[in-house]
């Protein structure tokens, strides 16, 4: 396992903070969550996700796009 530096920790505590000003809720929870799984186990990506996900933020970086809504709640049945 991978140990976080204390510069480390600091950029992870910075990126989670500065997620709280997102006004997407769920956009706010789901970095803020990716944010605390990587503090509490730091572990390298393998190479073919790594490069996924630097894609996907390299496209949201390029062309930011709100996320779709809520689905409807589900209705009980008949």
């Amino acid at each position: 396992m991978a140990d976080l530096t204390s510069d480390d920790r600091a950029i992870l505590n910075d990126i989670h903070a500065l997620a709280g000003r997102l006004g997407d809720n769920r956009m706010k929870a789901i970095v803020q969550n990716v944010v605390d799984a990587v503090a509490l186990n730091p572990q390298p990506l393998p190479p073919l996700l790594e490069r996924l996900l630097r894609s996907f933020v390299d496209a949201v970086a390029l062309n930011p796009q709100p996320l779709p809504p809520d689905p409807p709640p589900e209705r009980g049945a008949a």
